[in-house]
């Protein structure tokens, strides 16, 4: 590529992965740096930080720049980094892989909230940062900024993207936190959490003093340890190993010499300090043979494709596919029969195509029909959709919906599919016809056709709020079931709902309410069957019945577990602190405003364990800062 070339494709990976979507990988867009580098090293745009922000919302100029680190991916990059300073102490911290914010307060009290952007510049997001767990309102004697990552934790990324539409889930948990802390309507923002790794200070501070600065001012930190070079690759190592283990994403770490007087006097090159690198980790991987790929339709009418390789073992496990994502990722690679490829496994669990490494055979052909119902696809140049409304691709991931939805446990995908294959489950009221069905298939017999039969009739009673969720219609989240039933209080006052009384309400925009009132349209006479096969129960008398519950601040589990036990056990979920409220719970006061209303309004506040003792159940998730073999290390 040509120098103009590289910088181009350099600003295009930057304004793609700062709006969420990125193009091409990490380790890619290193290259395309590197490769600059070699042809003109003092080319301003490797000198700048992340991307100017979108337009969407009001821009913000941060009081301190928020730059960025020099990377560095093997120990002989870290010995020569080590030469420039000897003989320090240094410290090696989690690198979060989230999306880095600032947070200013002056006079002790928050101020505003700005995305990194380009690090001159950023967006003001001090909308949805209050409602995020980890954030401190208040910080006694401070004036300056709090750096921070906004961060899901892998649990809540998967329950949430289940929740999502295929067209709108995220990729990975730090296109999640960027995405939602950028959302104008502030959904899902109480999913994310802060970590504070920086601050501002009137004079010098070590690296580990202001990690314990921050805690004590109410923050969570990233892990640290602090100890000679060779240490600090022990400690590297460790972390690797333990990577898979952790609650959160993280794609290295960061590296420091702990004392401020040498940082400064190292000084800094194209804005990154000299002091400080980010070592990465190398993502598993190895190298494979593409054989043919194959095309899927999922509920929502998305096409994807899924490459078939050769298989190949990749840290302990043997694969033989992965998603090719979109046409423009097919496009991007340049992907063809019997190309040699690196695989490798993004995060430690994913298997991703990164690249071609030699080209042998015909291109992929991008298909214009529905693989299932042959209809002609809409390609908007990155996806191809199914709009079919009766293809039989998208009704059986409809159906596999309802069956995990309702919770007919036992009933899997083989099963679905060896029924639908023999065109005994070609719509939802199919699932209600199965006696004497199931115990023909081969392996079954009456005794297990008997507990799926069972289940069946179990889930035949549901709430108003299961039965909308579990029709799959695009856009109809569990969330969004119970808000319109809030709004619209019966299963039938949400179905005669028109566009502009869901446009009205808080939450929905033009696209979500048209996904919603045109799928229960689309879908009538299927809801109209339904309802004469499935009862709707009337609200659930249980522990928990009358009283209302709202959830703030970090909790040992995703919040949504424990708004899933409100439910289950009769209560209602309320979303903020209003005179409606019974109980706020949260784990320590710090003083937030949800805590101070509260107070005010004389609403009881509980914890998470006095929650869970009203309703009889334990927390089983270990804590989120669980480090187990790093704390056997010693410098």
């Amino acid at each position: 590529m040509t120098e103009i070339e590289l910088v181009q494709a350099i600003k295009n990976a930057k304004k793609a992965y700062y709006e969420g979507s990125p193009t091409i990988s990490d380790k890619e867009y290193d290259a395309l740096e590197e490769a600059l580098k070699a042809i003109n090293p003092t080319h301003p745009i490797l000198a700048t930080v992340g991307h100017p922000p979108s337009s969407t919302r009001v821009k913000a100029t941060h009081i301190i720049p928020m730059g960025s680190l020099q990377k560095i991916h093997t120990q002989e990059d870290f010995d020569s980094w080590v030469e420039r300073a000897p003989d320090n102490d240094l410290v090696l911290q989690w690198k979060m892989d989230g999306s880095s914010i600032s947070i200013e307060y002056s006079d002790s009290h928050f101020v505003r909230a700005i995305t990194r952007g380009d690090g001159s510049e950023g967006e003001d997001i001090s909308d949805n940062v209050p409602l995020m767990s980890g954030f401190q309102k208040v910080i006694q004697d401070f004036t300056g900024a709090v750096r921070c990552e906004v961060m899901m934790d892998k649990d809540t990324f998967e329950k949430l993207n289940d929740c999502l539409p295929e067209e709108d889930r995220y990729e990975n948990t730090r296109m999640a936190a960027a995405g939602i802390s950028r959302r104008l309507d502030g959904l899902y923002s109480n999913q994310l959490h802060l970590f504070a790794y920086d601050l501002s200070t009137d004079g010098p501070l070590k690296e580990t003093d202001k990690l314990l600065l921050l805690k004590n001012m109410g923050f969570d930190t990233p892990e640290q340890w602090i100890g000679p070079p060779e240490f600090i690759k022990k400690a590297f190592k460790g972390l690797s190993e333990i990577r898979p283990t952790l609650r959160y994403s993280i794609d290295g770490a960061v590296v420091k010499i702990d004392d401020y007087d040498v940082q400064q006097a190292l000084g800094w090159v194209d804005g990154r300090p000299k002091g400080q690198v980010a070592w990465k980790f190398e993502p598993p991987g190895a190298i494979t043979q593409f054989i043919k790929e194959t095309w899927d339709v999922g509920r929502t009418g998305v096409v994807t494709p899924l490459a078939h390789l050769e298989p190949v073992r990749i840290d302990g496990s043997t694969i033989s596919k992965a998603t090719l994502h979109n046409v423009a990722q097919i496009k991007r690679l340049g992907i063809g029969y019997g190309d040699t490829v690196m695989l490798t496994k993004r995060g430690d669990i994913i298997p991703a195509i990164e690249e071609v490494l030699e080209h042998k055979g015909k291109p992929i052909e991008i298909p214009t029909q529905c693989p299932a119902c042959q209809s002609t696809l809409d390609n908007d140049g990155v996806r191809l959709f199914c709009r079919n409304d009766h293809c039989h691709g998208k009704t059986f991931y409809r159906i596999l919906n309802w069956i995990k939805v309702a919770k007919i446990d036992g009933f899997g995908e083989s099963l679905a599919a060896a029924l639908r294959d023999l065109c005994c489950l070609n719509e939802i009221q199919d699932i209600y016809r199965l006696n004497g069905l199931i115990s023909q298939l081969p392996g079954w017999g009456l005794n297990s056709e008997e507990k799926i039969i069972g289940k069946i009739q179990d889930s035949k009673t549901m709430s108003a709020e299961v039965f909308l969720t579990a029709l799959g219609i695009p856009g109809l989240s569990t969330k969004t079931a119970e808000d319109l039933l809030k709004a619209f209080k019966t299963l039938d006052g949400v179905r005669k709902a028109s566009y502009d009384d869901v446009m009205a309400l808080k939450g929905f925009a033009q696209i979500s309410a048209y996904k919603v009132v045109d799928g229960l349209m689309k879908f009538s006479q299927e809801i109209d069957a339904l309802l004469k096969i499935v009862t709707i129960a009337s609200k659930a008398q249980g522990k928990l019945s009358g009283k209302t519950f709202c959830f703030t601040g970090a909790m040992s589990q995703p919040r949504s577990v424990y708004q899933g036990l409100v439910t289950k056990h009769g209560g209602q979920n309320l979303s903020g602190v209003t005179k409606d409220l019974n109980y706020l719970v949260c784990n320590e006061d710090n003083g937030s405003s949800k805590s101070q209303k509260a107070a005010k309004l004389g609403t009881r506040i509980i914890s998470e364990k006095d929650f869970l003792d009203m309703v009889g159940e334990e927390s089983t998730q270990q804590p989120a800062m669980e480090m187990p073999s790093l704390f056997e290390l010693e410098p």
